[in-house]
């Protein structure tokens, strides 16, 4: 799902000159197109999350996919700007319960010694799916026309969420139980603990969605590759994070392995993991593709590293394990809220400066902070739900 979802999101990357140039668009109106997914992801993250508390994970899953995959095949038949915006908004509304699917899925069959390693393969998708679709998007869009390579990524995810429906077993969700909860977002905000989970979620994610925008046009500007070069050079970039930060899940296990990890000792893996993230602010002294790709990778890896680790310290705090779809759906909120600024402000800056030099340092710097707050802020159980006495 993790890997459709990406590769999706990487074909209009790469596809977007073409877009661009089809549509006349200018830098800062490339970036207004390249979030607009985010406009409905961002509103419907927590909305989307609470859903699929109630109704489970077998056909959120099937429907969120299926859904997403038609608004591609209708952005391939799109012939103005603004319908084609509307087909990114409806891409938006499919994705949203992504993430929260993929925590609610390890919560639920992983042991809790290996939470932080599933929940890293599981964000493995997202360089995966961009390298698969940076890829297999530059091969179509050269050869077909960025309409075919819509649609055919489209029809890939239709026939996913077939398969999905299919195969995996339902869970008991919260509508079975004897009365559903709503999870009290007054006490979520009163927890330092929870904000020392969104803020790191929310400086990683401006990174991720600064790569997954940009990325292919990066790669054009600084090594001056065409459409075929700056595809695969994105794909080996990816490839080579989504390897290395498997190992780094495991490694992160092994750290936390024996430490108390219900009062917060995976948040050292977090700001450990987030500090190496942040090496892609080296990135504007570079100049050689055969140091910036490694870079690259390295940054990326450790990026998905930080956030799967930091998704399963949010299942190791959460008390009240059965709305982690939901209070997932609340930082995530948060966490794409920031990232929808990503894409316009590379457009801005981009445009305001000519080159992309800028926009690394101060991505880096907000990394860093991202670290800071999971070292220091996360130590205690996260509550969802008011106290007895707070009720009474």
């Amino acid at each position: 799902m993790c890997v459709i979802c990406y590769g999706d999101r990487a074909a209009l990357s790469v596809g977007m000159p073409r877009i661009a140039q089809e549509f006349a668009l200018t830098p800062a109106e490339t970036g207004w197109v390249l979030s607009s997914f985010l406009w409905s992801y961002f509103v419907l993250n927590l909305p989307s999350a609470i859903v699929l508390d109630r109704v489970g994970v077998r056909i959120v899953g099937a429907a969120a996919v299926a859904l997403w995959s038609l608004a591609m095949i209708l952005g391939s038949l799109a012939a103005t700007v603004p319908a084609f915006i509307a087909t990114r908004v409806l891409l938006g509304i499919g994705e949203a319960p992504t993430f929260s699917l993929g925590n609610k899925v390890v919560r639920a069959w992983a042991p809790v010694h290996e939470r932080g390693v599933m929940m890293t393969a599981f964000i493995c998708g997202i360089p995966v799916g961009l390298a698969g679709g940076a890829a297999a998007g530059a091969w179509l869009v050269a050869h077909f026309g960025w309409r075919t390579a819509f649609s055919g990524l489209g029809a890939l995810g239709l026939v996913w969420s077939v398969v999905w429906l299919l195969t995996h077993p339902e869970q008991k969700t919260v509508r079975e139980q004897t009365h559903f909860t709503m999870l009290s977002v007054p006490t979520l905000f009163r927890s330092s603990a929870f904000w020392g989970v969104v803020i790191p979620q929310c400086c990683a994610n401006y990174a991720n969605f600064l790569l997954m925008s940009w990325l292919p046009i990066i790669m054009r500007q600084t090594l001056h590759l065409d459409l075929m070069q700056s595809g695969a050079y994105t794909a080996y970039a990816y490839l080579g994070a989504a390897a290395i930060s498997v190992m780094a899940g495991k490694a992160g296990e092994t750290l936390v392995r024996g430490h108390p990890l219900h009062r917060g000792a995976r948040r050292n893996v977090v700001c450990l993991y987030l500090v190496l993230a942040s090496l892609m602010g080296l990135l504007p002294l570079v100049h050689s593709a055969s140091i910036l790709i490694p870079l690259l990778a390295v940054s990326m890896a450790f990026m998905a590293g930080g956030t799967g680790a930091n998704m399963a310290l949010l299942a190791d705090l959460l008390v009240e394990h059965e709305l982690l779809g939901s209070v997932t759906g609340l930082t995530l909120t948060f966490s794409n809220g920031l990232g929808i600024i990503a894409p316009v402000m590379t457009g801005y800056l981009v445009q305001a400066t000519g080159n992309f030099r800028d926009v690394f340092y101060i991505t880096a710097a907000i990394i860093l902070c991202g670290a800071v707050a999971a070292r220091f802020v996360p130590r205690r159980p996260i509550h969802a739900l008011p106290a007895r006495d707070d009720i009474a």
